[in-house]
């Protein structure tokens, strides 16, 4: 939900695919999203109305979300998690995955670093990565009048972050972690999209300066 809701808010369509019928919203606390997203981008499902949510449904729902995505980022996985499912369908398709390594005995990373050492994932450490892979230009930033728009527009948890690098001057994820009592799964999506504004940039050793 962390892409849908910067999507939104940056006034980016966004699509969501479903792995039950359109007659609910599951978890029920994401239908105000949802209810944005059928404004600004849409809701897909190959379930029909009168299918509920169910185990079997979201691995035959991820093989869309594989298939419709340029690339696939995961943040987080356990060795059977089911992102490691839509990883391997999208590596059939032909479509690149990203993958942010972690500790090598923290379980909800064990899977990044598997697919990572089989090569099934491209290692993620920066948004340059990224760039990379897609042939993007991030060196062309944002005017200051642009950038100053950014501050204005980030999230609290957002700014909680750049004001503790601007404090440290550089700060590795884990102090980062502790200090802003931001978990690493969602701290590490937090800071791939402030890389992606402009506003922080990744040095070696997960240790991060403002851009």
């Amino acid at each position: 939900m962390t892409a849908h809701r910067a999507s939104l808010k940056e006034g980016l369509e966004t699509v969501a695919v479903l792995g039950h019928g359109l007659q609910q919203v599951y978890p029920a606390q994401h239908r105000s999203v949802a209810m944005k997203m059928i404004r600004q981008g849409g809701l897909l499902t190959e379930f029909t109305s009168q299918e509920g949510p169910a185990k079997e449904h979201f691995p035959m729902r991820n093989r869309i979300v594989a298939g419709m995505c340029d690339g696939i980022i995961v943040v987080e996985t356990a060795l059977r998690g089911g992102s490691i499912i839509t990883a391997k369908q999208a590596n059939g398709y032909g479509r690149d995955v990203f993958a942010v390594p972690g500790r090598v005995k923290d379980k909800y990373s064990q899977g990044c670093n598997m697919m990572i050492k089989k090569s099934w994932a491209h290692l993620l450490e920066s948004a340059d990565d990224v760039a990379r892979v897609f042939g993007w230009n991030l060196k062309e930033g944002a005017s200051d009048n642009g950038q100053q728009k950014l501050f204005e527009e980030l999230t609290e948890p957002e700014k909680k972050v750049i004001d503790l690098i601007h404090e440290a001057e550089e700060i590795g994820i884990d102090q980062l972690s502790y200090r802003s009592e931001i978990g690493p799964a969602e701290l590490a999506s937090l800071l791939l999209d402030l890389e992606f504004k402009g506003l922080v940039r990744s040095l070696p050793g997960k240790r991060y300066v403002l851009s």
